[in-house]
């Protein structure tokens, strides 16, 4: 035994709290050589290991400490970091839980345990950790970050908002804040806040995950220009980012630049990052640059990969959807659903399917079907009222919503879709009293937002109108109808200079509506541009014209 051993494993612990974790490490590792046997060389040689991110490594050490120290809780910590950071969520959990059982007052243990239930979508297991872990350590910040991703996870916008500002009190220069307050307001549909946040996030740690979410927020408001520029830069800032990988190549391909989105994406298919969206992604690409039959034996893999997932069917339906092959997509489509009943995604594709092929009454069946089996989904709701108005059936769908508002009365989708059917069967003061109980529930709601201005349109208030039409263009893309009647109400208010400019917008964003033109030549007669509106007159023509 080397002589004063334990004085010298002080000091190498010693330099490794103080952040110097080579020269611990040589320390450690020659106490090792020499035959010491402790079990907190292999504990800290596992914490340098873990700190230089050689997570194999640093397991090893970990199991020899707990061989060594089996009733101490802290090996049993840095093995759960471990399988964390390696995306092996259940054995992080259960790494975790051994640490707990041996120190169940240590808050870490609490919080890491918040985070990895976050991860794996356990909400009421992420909170009781969480609460634990805030009895042991009120002014920890790092629990109320882990359930705001919980929170963000489940759907819960508003909550994982309030978790941020827990974070803002305890730690205001947490370096997250900013992106993750951003995330929240981006999933409340708070553009225009949720993009001030990530534009200050931009010089911090988290400046590609800032970039990213820009991007996606102009992906939502259908810009794949600038989409395209945050999510380039967002890989310049992190070249792992695989994520915004993806999104550059969707972004690229959105604007028919195939060859560039298949060189962007092609890595991934090599790397370990290859899965279901990745396989989509490629497959979409592949069939713009004119390889159909490669396209499809890319998902085919995939399904060969995978019999028995639902996903994989799934994406090879859409897929087959997409380039017109019908009839093979409703039979991917029917064993995906089959594969998979509490999925809801497959039963609206088949009934899309369906619906392509002439089959409305069986579209309507399948939907009728998933609805039934899954009251809670609102959605499915209101894609039953839409295959039955497509049917020629309005009752039926109002039944049909009527029917999703028995088991989702605080849902202000159904609320809207419902005044919308209000609206276009010319019964006003109805769709004026859905239309109040939809933003009575979701202000910032973009299909009530554009029923708001077509209603004030209709009941003959355009000042009021343009007012809403106002707010709607906040939330709503520039080629959305509710846009148009905006255009039309400014005119009739008198402010034909800003209908100009508004129409403009809407005609560029939605070429193909001949009643744009209509009302863009009439803003021009008012300004006195005759020529102008003699010229939006012909476009208007031509574009209601029948091919």
């Amino acid at each position: 035994m080397w002589h004063d051993a334990e004085d010298r494993l002080s000091k190498a612990v010693e330099r490794f709290e103080e952040g110097a974790v080579e020269a611990a490490r040589i320390m450690l590792r020659n106490l090792d050589r020499r035959g010491v046997i402790s079990p907190r060389i292999d504990l800290y040689l596992g914490h340098c290991h873990l700190e230089d991110g050689e997570h194999r490594a640093a397991i090893r050490r970990y199991r020899r400490s707990i061989a060594l120290s089996a009733d101490s809780p802290a090996p049993w910590i840095g093995l759960g970091l471990c399988y964390g950071r390696l995306g092996l969520l259940e054995r992080a959990i259960e790494a975790f839980q051994a640490a707990l059982e041996r120190g169940p007052e240590i808050e870490e243990v609490h919080c890491n345990l918040t985070h990895c239930h976050a991860l794996a979508g356990e909400l009421s297991k992420a909170q009781e950790h969480a609460r634990e872990a805030a009895r042991l350590d009120p002014r920890c910040p790092h629990v109320h970050r882990h359930l705001a991703l919980a929170f963000l996870l489940a759907g819960d916008a508003e909550r994982s908002l309030r978790a941020w500002r827990r974070v803002r009190v305890l730690a205001p220069e947490h370096p997250e804040l900013l992106v993750g307050v951003g995330r929240a307001y981006a999933h409340l549909d708070r553009r225009d806040e949720a993009r001030r946040c990530y534009s200050q996030a931009l010089d911090g740690p988290f400046a590609a995950d800032a970039r990213f979410g820009l991007g996606d927020l102009a992906r939502a408001a259908d810009d794949p220009t600038e989409a395209r520029e945050h999510y380039r830069l967002a890989l310049e800032e992190d070249e792992d980012f695989e994520e915004a990988r993806l999104r550059w190549a969707e972004s690229l391909a959105a604007l028919g630049r195939y060859d560039e989105a298949w060189a962007v994406l092609a890595p991934l298919l090599r790397g370990d990052a290859r899965g279901d969206e990745v396989t989509a992604a490629a497959a979409s690409i592949l069939h713009g640059c004119g390889h159909r039959r490669r396209a499809v034996h890319l998902l085919r893999e995939l399904v060969q990969a995978e019999p028995s997932s639902a996903t994989a069917w799934m994406r090879l339906g859409r897929h087959l959807l997409e380039v017109g092959r019908i009839h093979a997509a409703v039979n991917v489509l029917r064993r995906a659903a089959r594969l998979d009943p509490g999925e809801t995604e497959a039963p609206r594709l088949l009934a899309r399917a369906l619906g392509r092929s002439g089959q409305g009454r069986a579209a309507i069946a399948v939907l009728a079907r998933a609805a039934h089996r899954h009251p809670g989904e609102e959605q499915l709701h209101v894609d039953v009222a839409a295959a039955l108005v497509a049917r020629g059936r309005p009752s039926a769908a109002e039944r049909a919503l009527l029917r999703g508002l028995s088991w989702n009365p605080e849902a202000a989708t159904l609320w809207a879709a419902a005044a919308e059917l209000a609206l276009e069967a010319g019964r006003l003061p109805l769709a004026r009293a859905r239309l109040r109980s939809a933003l009575r529930r979701n202000r910032r709601l973009p299909h009530a937002l554009s029923l708001l201005v077509r209603w004030l349109r209709a009941t003959g208030a355009p000042r009021r109108a343009s007012h809403a039409g106002r707010a709607a263009a906040r939330v709503l893309p520039p080629g959305d109808e509710a846009m148009r009647e905006y255009g039309h109400a400014l005119l009739e208010s008198g402010r034909a200079q800003e209908a100009l400019l508004a129409l403009r917008r809407y005609v560029l964003a939605a070429p193909d509506d001949p009643a744009g033109y209509g009302v863009l030549a009439e803003a021009m007669e008012a300004l006195g541009d005759e020529r102008g509106a003699l010229t939006q007159r012909k476009l208007c023509t031509l574009v209601a014209a029948p091919i």
